[in-house]
């Protein structure tokens, strides 16, 4: 089987979501930009963001990116597929490009895009399979038509080379060829716009749920930070609909901010406003900057978006969704998560956010100071509590720690909300990567950590029925290999030196 573009007229319903723009997406016009805000529908947010200062300029920033192709996941197209067609047509040169198909008559730029393997439209869903290069799908016009070409990619500064593909399936075993075609393009944002040009034309694409061919009405942002990102003000996830009743902010160690909002407008600025309350109960604001990258499925009733955010020194990737997190930390167990749909995946993922949330508030009760780190699953306790310098052996402080730990961890597990959710519980046990140190030579300090720390959980001496932990805990060692990261992205040995609990979801009890 061998196929290389397929063409197909993009059915599109026009519905204009803008009362004062042309495009998608809801906004209001201040001036000569467009604004987005995502906040709580309580909250005046055109009041909360009065009086800040502009503090970036988006395209310095933007010209001092060293752009990756993860930066271009998501899809981007002219703000309507249908309606928009036979403008675009006019305005774009055409030349004969040779497949192994025929040779077809293509606008010379594409007027949509599609970057990522899970971003590639159902059309060339066959493509994803593709796992040792970065995929995409440009659609050309051909005649009044749309033709899709599925293609590799590759990114070299401000350039993107796109490679034509050739599926060469045979007895069912997926395969591919590179093809001969090739199509580069300058490339540039602006926020929700992505900017190609091949030196004579050039095109102007929008990220997909801010345009008209998305038909949803409530544009949200669903914001998880990927594993080993820089942080902002420690952020973990941010989840907020324009004026919509979903709003929250929650940082890497599970805290909720007290107030959550974002500006975002069409000239690249990202503004985010969080607050919450320090040790003595002072409210504390956060407000800051950032230049910004849109990412979205090119889905007409999928509306949410994600970010990447750009400082000028540091990418702040914000790009996981909660799915796509559910799904990476499911494989890390071993699980089996391409069997689980969307769905599946997002009902696991709120169950263990309702989990984490009643097991932080059990343990601040009981004075528990622990770190929960929602993006790897981690429940971290600090090895200094526990054991005195290099030894395994647990002091009598980190017995007391244990006994209170255990009793809080197991009468929030085993509650009857959570019965049968849970299959495993895993004891781990680190140790910091300093200088000097080997992974075969920290391997026996951490196993024994984590064996010590399980054992005395089990004993009678902590007081707690734990019959039911017993038959399901079990203990690993990682030595250095999973290091803890500071809110800079940085390696932080303070908390790298840890014992963490993790608990393993029973995916066929939900």
């Amino acid at each position: 089987m061998k196929k290389i573009i397929s063409v197909a007229l993009a059915l599109v319903i026009v519905l204009s979501l803008a009362s004062c723009s042309n495009s998608g997406a809801q906004g209001v016009k201040d001036g000569e930009s467009k604004v987005w805000y995502f906040n709580d529908k309580e909250t005046d947010v055109e009041g909360l963001f009065k009086g800040v200062q502009d503090t970036v300029n988006p395209k310095e920033i933007y010209a001092s990116v060293d752009y990756t192709e993860e930066m271009l996941h998501g899809a981007y197209a002219i703000n309507d597929l249908e309606k928009d067609l036979k403008k675009t047509k006019k305005e774009l040169s055409f030349r004969n490009a040779e497949f192994d198909n025929g040779t077809f008559n293509i606008s010379t730029l594409p007027v949509a895009v599609y970057s990522g393997a899970e971003y590639l439209p159902d059309i060339e869903y066959q493509f994803r399979d593709v796992t040792d290069r970065e995929v995409a799908a440009l659609s050309f016009i051909v005649e009044d038509k749309i033709g899709t070409v599925p293609c590799t990619y590759e990114v070299n500064g401000n350039k993107v080379k796109y490679t034509a593909l050739t599926e060469t399936t045979e007895n069912g075993v997926f395969s591919y060829e590179l093809d001969k075609e090739v199509f580069e393009y300058e490339l540039s944002f602006s926020g929700a716009y992505l900017t190609l040009t091949d030196g004579i034309d050039t095109i102007q694409l929008t990220a997909y749920t801010f345009t008209d061919n998305n038909k949803s009405t409530n544009i949200m942002m669903s914001a998880y930070s990927a594993e080993k990102t820089p942080l902002i003000d420690n952020l973990d996830c941010l989840a907020s609909q324009q004026g919509g009743v979903i709003n929250y902010a929650i940082n890497r160690n599970g805290v909720y901010y007290i107030d959550s909002a974002c500006k975002l407008t069409d000239d690249g600025r990202f503004t985010i406003h969080l607050s919450n309350e320090d040790e003595n109960g002072e409210r504390q604001e956060f407000i800051n900057q950032y230049a910004y990258i849109a990412q979205c499925s090119g889905s007409a009733y999928l509306n949410s978006f994600s970010v990447i955010l750009l400082d000028g020194n540091n990418v702040y990737y914000y790009n996981d969704s909660i799915t796509d997190r559910e799904a990476r930390l499911l494989k890390a167990d071993g699980i089996n998560a391409d069997s689980l749909d969307d769905n599946k995946l997002q009902e696991i993922a709120e169950k263990k956010s309702d989990l984490y949330d009643e097991l932080k508030a059990e343990f601040e009760t009981n004075g528990i100071t622990v770190n929960i780190n929602r993006s790897t699953g981690e429940i971290a306790m600090d090895s200094t509590v526990l054991f005195g310098g290099d030894s395994a052996d647990l002091t009598a402080e980190g017995k007391a720690f244990l006994n209170k730990f255990i009793k809080a961890y197991t009468s929030i597990i085993y509650s009857e909300k959570y019965n049968g959710f849970i299959s495993k519980t895993m004891v781990e046990g680190h140790i910091a990567p300093i200088s000097g140190t080997t992974y075969e030579g920290g391997m026996p300090l951490s196993k024994k950590r984590a064996k010590n720390v399980m054992d005395y959980c089990l004993s009678s001496k902590t007081g707690v029925d734990t019959s039911k932990l017993a038959k399901t805990m079990e203990t690993v060692g990682y030595s250095q290999s999973r290091p803890a990261y500071d809110a800079d992205g940085n390696v932080d040995i303070a908390a790298s030196r840890r014992v963490s609990f993790r608990f393993v979801v029973d995916t066929d009890n939900i």
